[in-house]
């Protein structure tokens, strides 16, 4: 059978949108939804069954089930527990019912708490989930090992923890069965079945290198680059089968080798899907597979790099390495998503190796990506981000077991504030066994189903399996209770973020407002850990699963000023269902993008089709330099911007220009201000806040004089100069320090 135990997760990071006409692809990835549903074991039914192969033995350590109807009803507090006796053979299990039908995808499992006399994994026996819908078997999965270590982790502080699988059918009943002969005897109580949906992200455009064909050697290559000019050259690329990088089987993986030398260091390059360019500011990286537990150290090992070919010319665009520059996501399925935030266009992408590091040896290599950043955010994230007058009262610490000096947590209110700089640091000194807590409140409620946990780093810089051994997450509701937990690297996920923080989380089964961090030592291991925030997010991941073409490829778009106007041009080379694009102007900085004309599309063609518009008005803007973008509605209202145009204005038609001295001026009444040409008469100057709220207006005087302000406060404001008709001619930023 399949052990299976499923978190998903990818990390969160900021959002850029970017223009986008050029040909890209939908990407689904796997999971995210706004509220997951959820279904408990509080419908009152249940079944238990106990046999045993010693019945004397059996007898005599009153093995079975205790109070069953505690996990069959609520409150969720309440449970039932499951005894397994001394050196019996024996099979103790609880069925438990569900309040509604879970659905294939749904998250089905049991919360458990192990009993203080669990004290190794050779005491646990074999554990096996099994769904039922309508009295019949639908799956039976074994719960595997590394989850049954994180078990035994929580030992002793009564706190519980989720056993799951990702339902492949409907399921109305789930069972625990605990069997074979355990070593020692032991409790279990199980608090509650559970059927959560799965995390559904909606769609995401990007591109994958991905193609058809019998010969994929144009689509990809590897290199042996020197790093030593004396040396000519090196043995071999040390990459196998770089094709199934670029095939249409996404489970299939290149490798590579063992590190052949340092002055030899390894790459693979693999284009992007049709030949196509994704654009600045999407994300470009691998989907990787390592057989152990990647962290920190690797990304300083491997370094990223884009590319561009235009006119048959290859042109680098930009690299990234370490752990300031490239993320580093764990996925379910025990692939990594390597990746950093472009700057610059690309569509080819190359990952080398940079480093003898055994991590590296036979790393999987399964295809290069762009994709837009929304790939890497959930739809709702809740942040302990209080105020600071207020912060200090969100936390909560505690230090037990031995006596520790300086165990502890300093600043605990900086992982409660809504200052990303600040945080909290989480002490605990090696050679003996301790614990320290800190319990962060949320500035609003997490929902079941969605991510609970905290945003840390840890000063030795890396945060491996070792590490994640010694943390534990819990999740508790608004009136203290402990609600679930989860510990270890077989439970925890585990993101690696720009700039060496790292996020550490688990998928809830309960609503939650607080969640706390747990760390404990042991003889000759310390925890010292900075904690920035903690959150709830419905943030999720996985690999790539559809792809369905968009609806407009952008093969150019320009402008330039001809006879005191911008002429604008455009070519498509395919469309599918396109309804018109709306030409739109900004006159740069902050400024707002307006229409300035609208030019009907073709709806579905496969052939070059040429698009074109002229901005009379540009010349009235009082600019040197005019931005100009696409906005391309589909027939269905979908709205994709392409990238921007900036153009240069000729000669200027107005004769104004604005001066303002001091700037900045602590005394806005003091303000004076010159005309370098007079505007004519029937001028106004305005002035606005940096809200955009017209604070004053005042008609033109003499070329230089005080201008008449009101008394502003400190701030940023904008002065804008107007004819009679209310046209633009200049503007000014006029800054108010206050004395």
């Amino acid at each position: 059978m399949n052990s299976l135990y499923f978190t998903l997760d990818l990390a969160s990071c900021a959002r850029f949108r970017t223009g986008l006409i050029a040909a890209l692809f939908l990407v689904t990835f796997i999971a995210r939804a706004a509220v997951p549903t959820t279904a408990y074991s509080i419908s009152g039914t249940y079944e238990t069954s106990y046999t045993c192969g010693n019945a004397i033995v059996c007898l005599s350590f009153g093995q079975g089930v205790v109070n069953p109807l505690a996990a069959a009803t609520s409150p969720l507090t309440d449970y039932a527990t499951l005894y397994k006796g001394l050196l019996s053979s024996s099979t103790v299990s609880l069925k438990l019912g569900l309040s509604a039908v879970g659905q294939v995808g749904d998250r089905a499992g049991v919360v458990v708490a192990p009993g203080a006399s669990l004290v190794s994994l050779s005491a646990l026996g074999t554990y096996t989930l099994v769904t039922y819908k309508n009295g019949q078997v639908a799956e039976s999965h074994l719960v595997d090992a590394a989850v049954l270590q994180s078990l035994k982790l929580l030992a002793g502080n009564s706190r519980p923890m989720h056993l799951e699988f990702i339902a492949g059918a409907q399921f109305d009943a789930v069972e625990l069965v605990i069997s074979g002969a355990a070593s020692l005897a032991y409790t279990l109580n199980v608090y509650y079945a559970y059927k959560v949906s799965a995390l559904v992200q909606q769609p995401v455009k990007g591109l994958v290198s991905k193609f058809t064909g019998s010969n994929l050697s144009a689509y990809y290559n590897t290199t042996i680059t020197p790093v030593n000019p004396l040396i000519s050259v090196c043995a071999n690329t040390n990459v196998t089968n770089p094709e199934n990088t670029v095939d249409t089987d996404l489970t299939n993986y290149a490798r590579f080798g063992t590190f052949i030398s340092v002055n030899c260091p390894s790459s693979l390059s693999v284009k992007l899907e049709g030949l196509r360019t994704a654009p600045a500011g999407y994300y470009a990286g691998f989907m990787l597979g390592s057989s152990g537990l990647l962290d920190l150290s690797v990304l300083s090992k491997l370094r990223l790099t884009t590319y561009r070919t235009v006119n048959g010319v290859r042109t680098k665009q930009e690299s990234a390495t370490g752990a300031n520059l490239l993320d580093l996501k764990l996925l379910p399925n025990g692939q990594y998503q390597v990746s950093f935030a472009s700057t610059l266009p690309f569509d080819e992408v190359q990952i080398e190796q940079l480093d003898t590091a055994a991590v590296l040896n036979n790393l999987n290599i399964y295809y290069g990506f762009g994709v837009e950043p929304s790939a890497f955010l959930g739809t709702t994230r809740i942040l302990s981000d209080f105020t600071p007058a207020t912060a200090t009262t969100k936390t909560s610490t505690s230090v037990s077991g031995a006596v520790c000096a300086g165990c502890g947590v300093t600043n605990p209110q900086g992982a409660a504030d809504n200052d990303p700089n600040t945080n909290a640091v989480l002490n605990v000194a090696a050679g003996l066994v301790s614990t320290v807590e800190l319990k962060v409140a949320l500035n609003g409620a997490g929902a079941a189903g969605y991510r609970a946990g905290m945003v840390i780093s840890n000063n030795t810089g890396l945060l491996d399996a070792s590490v994640l051994d010694r943390l534990t997450l819990t999740t508790y509701d608004a009136a203290g209770n402990v609600l679930e937990s989860a510990s270890g690297s077989s439970v925890l996920s585990l993101n690696l973020l720009p700039g060496g923080k790292q996020e550490i989380a688990f998928l809830t089964t309960q609503n939650f407002t607080s969640v706390q961090l747990s760390a404990t030592s042991t003889v000759g291991l310390g925890v010292n850990i900075n904690v920035y925030q903690a959150f709830a997010d419905n943030l999720a991941g996985g690999t790539i699963t559809a792809i369905t073409p968009l609806p407009v490829e952008l093969t150019s778009f320009s402008g330039k000023w001809v006879n005191g106007a911008t002429e604008l041009k455009w070519t498509t080379a395919s469309e599918k269902n396109s309804s018109h694009f709306v030409v739109e102007r900004s006159v740069g900085g902050d400024a707002a993008y307006q229409a300035v004309g609208q030019v009907a599309a073709a709806g579905t063609s496969s052939s070059t089709r040429t698009y074109q518009l002229r901005d009379a008005e540009a010349a009235t803007q009082n600019m040197a330099t005019l931005y100009y973008r696409l906005r391309q509605v589909d027939v269905d209202g979908t709205q994709v911007f392409s990238p921007v145009v900036a153009v240069a204005v000729g000669k200027l038609t107005v004769a104004a220009s604005l001066e303002l001295y001091p700037n900045p001026t602590p005394d806005a009444q003091a303000v004076m201000m010159n005309y370098v040409s007079q505007p004519a008469a029937g001028s106004t100057v305005q002035t606005y806040s940096e809200m955009g709220q017209l604070v004053s207006e005042v008609p033109v005087a003499e070329a230089t004089a005080r201008l008449p302000l009101p008394k502003l406060a400190p701030g940023l404001y904008h002065i804008v100069l107007r004819d009679a008709a209310g046209q633009r001619l200049a503007t000014q930023r006029l800054v108010v320090s206050g004395r």
